[in-house]
């Protein structure tokens, strides 16, 4: 397809299928953003006006045609296929609404996405999708649920711990599921992303000091003072992507370490080497689902220590990015 040129999608044949929905949105509406991302700046449509679906503003332009009229000079696209997968019945879409979820994994999934959030999350966000549930709303819910875990966790009984724990095993699933209904309805946005990650921060490290001061004694001043530093680290990514033009983008973040001209891919790669086991160990998935993990089977020290090394290493690689990058002069 040439970039701004014009695709033509039938749907004489098929009325039927235009309308068919897939997590919360029209196969016409998905097949023709799909022509816009491929480089398309116009597309004509030829169906039965009264059975096309209402389409939302659209990254081009869209002209519909009757049934009798003579196809355009253009590119044909077909008008029934969703993530690779061609809708002919009930059956097929089914089919291409799971590969379409399973588009939602990235390369650059840390281990307790790949291996147990994403599982519980797309279930939920093809829900959502279908309920009409904005990716805003479920933050919002997911907000109150860390701030319900941190406020929990600070009475130190066990049943507090266990279900503090809990909570956040539902903070980090609904976690995953705000941007998968964002990606699948194409409704991510810059304020969406950014609410999304300076909450995850503020939940992270205000339930690492109260989880502290539940378990008091010692442990309480040590997960204050690392509470602390982690905050430290956090707010020197989202100052940093923000004096580049991209507030709330921290994957967009790059440590003294990374190479120019990494993709997330590679920055993030989770195979079993010994780096990158340690650098997936300290991605928000696998601390969050640890937490989770040792506050309901009643160990929560096991999870503050751990959660104490996590801030600890952040701080140690902040301060010297820091100092790597204005000798630098970056």
């Amino acid at each position: 397809m040439t970039a701004g040129g014009t695709v033509f999608v039938d749907y004489a044949s098929r009325p039927d299928i235009a309308s068919m929905t897939i997590c919360g949105v029209s196969v016409a509406e998905r097949v023709l953003r799909k022509a816009a991302q491929d480089g398309a700046a116009r597309a004509v449509v030829r169906g039965e006006v009264a059975r096309l679906p209402a389409l939302p503003a659209l990254p081009l332009a869209v002209e519909v045609i009757d049934l009798a009229a003579a196809p355009p000079a253009a590119t044909e696209v077909p008008g029934n296929v969703v993530a690779q997968v061609p809708i002919l019945d009930e059956s097929s879409r089914r089919a291409a609404a799971r590969a379409l979820l399973q588009s939602c994994r990235r390369s650059y999934d840390g281990l307790g996405d790949r291996y147990v959030i994403r599982g519980i999350s797309l279930r939920l966000s093809a829900l959502w999708c279908r309920l009409g549930v904005t990716p805003n709303q479920i933050t919002m819910v997911n907000i109150l649920v860390g701030l319900a875990a941190c406020a929990v966790v600070a009475l130190g009984t066990y049943p507090a711990f266990a279900a503090a724990g809990a909570l956040m095993f539902v903070q980090v699933i609904l976690d995953s599921c705000d941007g998968e209904v964002a990606r699948l309805r194409f409704l991510s946005s810059k304020f969406g992303m950014w609410l999304d990650n300076v909450s995850d921060d503020v939940i992270d490290n205000l339930f690492l000091a109260m989880l502290a001061v539940g378990i008091g004694g010692i442990w309480m001043p040590i997960g204050l003072v690392a509470a602390g530093l982690r905050s430290y680290c956090a707010l020197m990514i989202h100052l940093d992507v923000a004096r580049r033009g991209r507030p709330g983008d921290i994957m967009s973040f790059k440590w003294f370490f990374d190479t120019e001209g990494e993709d997330l891919a590679e920055r993030f790669e989770t195979s079993l080497s010994a780096r990158q086991l340690l650098r997936s160990s300290g991605r928000r998935d696998f601390y969050i689902l640890l937490w989770s993990a040792t506050c309901l089977a009643g160990v929560p020290v096991v999870g503050l220590v751990f959660g104490v090394g996590v801030s600890v290493g952040y701080f140690g690689l902040a301060v010297a990015h820091v100092i790597v990058t204005r000798r630098g002069g970056r």
